[in-house]
């Protein structure tokens, strides 16, 4: 004997509806039971009914044994309690006659992260008809007005009037108005022959209110149909996502999007979703409030939004970190270019090492760019800052502070390394406005070369390919020998040899071909800079390699370099490069 309640239950109801058992709901919507008026259980709540079976059947002597067993059951999200099913009439759309052009509208769509696509096929696929219908006392209500044997008025004339009224007085006028007012004026139907109407009293699906917002937001106001991203959490596949999928397909055969694009939820940093329940909630406005929105920003762009992510205020802290590198580095830049006057390039001499951070700017630019373009944000804000923190700050912002600071002002390698400067300024204030708009905007007004008034003016740079391909190679090779003759500095300095790398002259072997012969087309001088020592030799040999010396010539206090010769000026002995500088401003 198998027990089936086929009004509590898919199963049993798809069971009884084979065998033509109908279907009997003895349970209301608050849970009593309704039976004849003789009933032990009539009028009892479905969970005291639960209690009151066993009683009854321990008293009859036929209950043969009573166990209370664990196992997987829907709850309530609120309540938390289990819920029961009930079989009631409700509205349906029918997803079977559009299923496969849903299927070709999915196929057609942009998904961000990649992987939407075949979620959103699977659950095309395997989807039922759409329960449209809601018990709920307020919404937006179904237009349908019944007739005395309780069959609905499916008509034209019956739904342009419903239309209208509410087109003129709002959906509330379904509520507020009766049934004979809702009717077109002297309606008239055969199966209410004594001109008695019910209208419906339940209230549309709210997926369906949102899965039709294009319609409202963009047929109704002229504007570009499909839209062109559509932007939610994860879980809006089965929501909005589909509920807008089904009814536009349905209305004009085409998705609603053209691109759809979904997040993961944020996590506290233990991996623990937020509640208030738990109190582990992280509040925006606090951490703006504290650090500022450009911090929060920041961290944003930071994670990896296709999936869940975490914050917190150890995960705050380093995004801090990072983002005081990049305001420091911006405001060294602009401190060194506060007199600026942009010159053509063409009109400058850039050295080897001017040549690669151009070239590696428009390598991050493109990069940037194209992840802009692809939605990719944290590998748009990972490149630029590995660029200014590396890079720039400890590499070509560390070897251009001599000529910056002792060069002549019109010396024409500070010209080429101002023009760089304020090359990778322009580029990456732009670069990062869309995330940083409060820092980029209070950079773009300290910079002297601007062409609008606000940062948000300016046009974004377009993608290029203009970097120089040897340059990039040259200059990985020069990588490696620079780390080789820092290690060898340091070894001096630790062995209390030299006080800081000025006080060497360092002679070089290098293996790279390329990297030799674009040397060769510099002075000692400049390829001394690179390295931040005084004086530099180099020769083409097997690997690379560095031998360092103490340089016993004299010391020029202005730019701390040692030189054979110096020469005086109004009494102090300074080299002639600092000479020159001082000379340009007595």
């Amino acid at each position: 004997m198998v027990h089936t309640a086929p009004d509590h239950g898919v199963d049993d109801f798809n069971a009884c509806l084979k065998y033509g058992i109908k279907p009997f709901c003895p349970v209301d919507e608050k849970g009593v039971l309704h039976l004849e008026k003789d009933d032990p259980l009539n009028g009892l709540f479905y969970e005291e009914a639960n209690d009151k079976v066993i009683d009854m059947l321990t008293n009859l002597g036929l209950l043969l044994k009573e166990e209370d067993i664990v196992h997987s059951y829907p709850h309530d999200w609120r309540t938390k309690k289990p819920v029961i099913f009930r079989a009631t009439p409700q509205w349906f759309c029918s997803i079977s006659p559009i299923r496969e052009q849903l299927l070709k509208e999915v196929a057609s769509i942009n998904w961000v992260p990649s992987w939407g696509e075949n979620k959103m096929v699977n659950m095309i696929k395997d989807r039922g008809d759409w329960c449209i219908s809601r018990q709920r006392l307020w919404g937006v209500p179904i237009p349908i007005i019944y007739n005395e044997d309780g069959s609905p008025i499916i008509e034209e004339e019956v739904f342009d009037h419903i239309i209208n009224i509410i087109k003129e007085k709002g959906s509330s006028a379904w509520f507020e108005l009766s049934e004979e007012e809702l009717l077109p004026p002297n309606y008239k139907n055969k199966k209410s022959p004594h001109g008695l109407f019910k209208k419906e009293k339940d209230i549309m699906d709210v997926w369906f209110d949102s899965g039709s917002s294009w319609n409202g937001t963009l047929l109704n106001r002229g504007l570009k149909y499909p839209a062109d991203l559509y932007l939610e959490g994860n879980d809006q596949y089965r929501g909005w996502f589909n509920s807008s999928l089904i009814l536009s397909t349905a209305f004009s055969n085409v998705a609603p999007f053209s691109t759809c694009l979904t997040h993961g939820f944020v996590m506290d940093e233990k991996w623990q979703k937020m509640s208030k329940s738990a109190g582990n909630g992280v509040d925006p406005n606090k951490i703006a409030s504290i650090y500022g929105a450009d911090i929060l920003r920041l961290w944003a762009a930071t994670v990896d939004y296709r999936s869940d992510c975490r914050i917190g205020e150890s995960i705050i802290k380093t995004v801090v970190d990072n983002y005081r590198k990049i305001r420091n580095t911006f405001k060294f830049i602009l401190g060194n270019l506060s007199s600026y006057v942009e010159k053509e390039a063409s009109s400058l001499t850039f050295s080897t090492v001017d040549k690669f951070i151009l070239s590696e700017l428009e390598r991050v630019k493109n990069k940037a760019l194209t992840s802009y373009e692809n939605y990719d944000f944290a590998s748009v804000i990972n490149p630029i800052v590995n660029f200014l923190s590396s890079t720039l700050s400890s590499f070509y912002l560390d070897i251009s502070k001599d000529a910056l600071y002792c060069d002549a002002s019109n010396s024409s390698k500070r010209d080429a390394i101002c023009f760089v400067l304020n090359k990778c300024l322009k580029t990456l204030t732009l670069l990062l406005n869309p995330i940083l708009p409060f820092t980029m905007e209070e950079v773009h007004s300290y910079w002297p070369s601007k062409n609008k008034e606000a940062c948000q003016l300016e046009d974004m740079p377009r993608i290029t390919h203009v970097y120089d391909e040897s340059v990039q190679k040259a200059f990985s090779s020069f990588i490696s020998l620079r780390d080789e003759v820092l290690k060898a500095l340091e070894r001096e300095r630790a062995e209390g040899k030299i006080g800081s790398s000025v006080d060497a002259s360092i002679h070089l072997s290098i293996k790279d071909d390329l990297l030799y012969s674009l040397f060769c087309s510099e002075s000692n001088e400049d390829i001394a800079s690179y390295f931040i020592v005084s004086k530099l030799t180099y020769e083409k040999g097997e690997k690379d390699s560095c031998i360092v010396s103490i340089d016993e010539d004299d010391i020029c206090p202005r730019c701390r370099k040692h030189f054979a010769k110096l020469v005086d000026h109004n009494g102090i002995k300074v080299c002639s490069r600092c000479n020159k500088a001082l000379g340009e401003h007595e």
